[in-house]
């Protein structure tokens, strides 16, 4: 019942909408609705013969909106119709996640299904706390490999970042902190990845055992730009 009260509360009774009125490179030039628009808000592109084009104002210009779109702008023609999501960039999180498979915008690619939403919605891009109500650094993290644990010990709250070249090892790395640390679940951004190189790792270097307690967020090299981004936003969420 909660459940159902807070998708009644998410509806907003208003639909607004507007038109293509320019496509310049990878530039959408929307006009109508301007007035309900700012920076960051989302919207859908209807495209002739495809799905709608999910896109992000980024900017304004005379009385016309500036869109850079998620994906090819192949099929949107002028007039088409812009739907304006109210809801902004949100995400609704929930434990029964763990062990699935999104994309940049939190839609499920494993094929088993839609996901369950959460009660609560976080910002994508939510403004970091400020610097007086930020928690200290907690107690020593078990992260599961010894070497890391005797000579690169870390804390709950702090950040570790491993650099190193191709074919060295940090995809194994991270699936062995992945499955062994201790922590109730785990987010595995897969930002960048090369698209032939998704599959090995959840399925060999990852495995079932650490996909159990772990989401994976994945936008390949091969995706948009402002795809790739929206991913990190999520995969800090």
């Amino acid at each position: 019942m909660r459940s159902l009260v807070a998708a009644v509360e998410r509806i907003d009774p208003l639909t607004v909408s507007g038109r293509v009125a320019a496509v310049n490179g990878l530039l959408i030039e929307a006009r109508g609705g301007v007035t309900r628009l700012a920076v960051g808000a989302r919207a859908e592109i209807e495209r002739r013969g495809d799905t709608p084009l999910p896109a992000e104002v980024v900017g304004f210009r005379d009385a016309r909106a500036l869109l850079m779109p998620f994906g090819a702008v192949e099929g949107v023609a002028p007039g088409a119709e812009i739907r304006i999501e109210p809801g902004g960039s949100t995400v609704r999180p929930t434990k029964a996640w763990l062990g699935r498979i999104i994309d940049a915008f939190g839609q499920p690619i494993d094929g088993k299904g839609p996901l369950p939403q959460g009660l609560a919605a976080y910002p994508l891009r939510a403004p970091p706390p400020p610097a007086h109500a930020r928690d200290r650094v907690g107690e020593r993290l078990d992260l599961g490999v010894r070497s890391m644990n005797v000579f690169t010990t870390c804390c709950r709250g702090q950040r570790l970042g491993v650099f190193a070249g191709s074919g060295v090892g940090k995809s194994v790395l991270l699936s062995m902190l992945a499955r062994n640390a201790d922590c109730d679940a785990v987010v595995v951004g897969l930002i960048g990845e090369r698209g032939r190189e998704v599959r090995e790792f959840i399925e060999e270097t990852l495995g079932e055992e650490g996909l159990k307690r772990a989401i994976v967020v994945v936008a390949t090299s091969d995706e948009p730009a402002l795809k790739r981004r929206q991913e990190i936003g999520r995969a800090h969420v």
